[in-house]
């Protein structure tokens, strides 16, 4: 059975591949495709999430003039009660937006409960074990590959 290499050993190894080689261009060439869509993502996110906040700075400065200018107590309430609306609404939007953007994300790096790795990195992994899972840590301290969890 062939030693584990050490990092020293991967990184020594590494440094003489020619570079660029193919493999590591393609690599990165999807590393920052995936990383611009999740930016654009992220962006198109942030934008509706400051939409929803000025719509209720809006909403409660209505809210707080036909509180302040009414007498009518049922008035009053029927105002805080659509602003109260209004606020919920705005918060289950943020929370369907982050469950969207997570669900994506989730599923752009993994099939089948497994990450995918592409097979040229395969061939020359960062920690020298060619074809090994990757591992995760359980909270009981405990690690397994990835491949061994549940699905939950």
């Amino acid at each position: 059975m062939p030693k584990e290499k050490t990092p020293a050993e991967v990184l020594s190894e590494l440094m003489n591949v020619p570079f660029p080689n193919t493999a590591y261009v393609d690599s990165m060439k999807r590393v920052f495709e995936s990383q611009k869509q999740m930016l654009d993502s992220f962006q198109s996110n942030l934008d509706q999430w400051f939409e929803r906040r000025r719509d209720g700075a809006d909403a409660t400065m209505k809210m707080l003039n036909e509180v302040g200018g009414e007498a009518d107590h049922e008035k009053r309430a029927e105002a805080w009660q659509r602003w109260v609306s209004g606020a919920m609404a705005r918060i289950m939007d943020d929370v369907q937006t982050q469950f969207e953007t997570m669900q994506k994300l989730t599923t752009q790096l993994a099939v089948n409960g497994e990450v995918k790795v592409p097979a040229e990195m395969k061939k020359h992994p960062l920690n020298g074990k060619a074809g090994d899972h990757i591992v995760v840590k359980k909270p009981n301290g405990k690690y397994k590959p990835l491949a061994d969890h549940d699905a939950a």
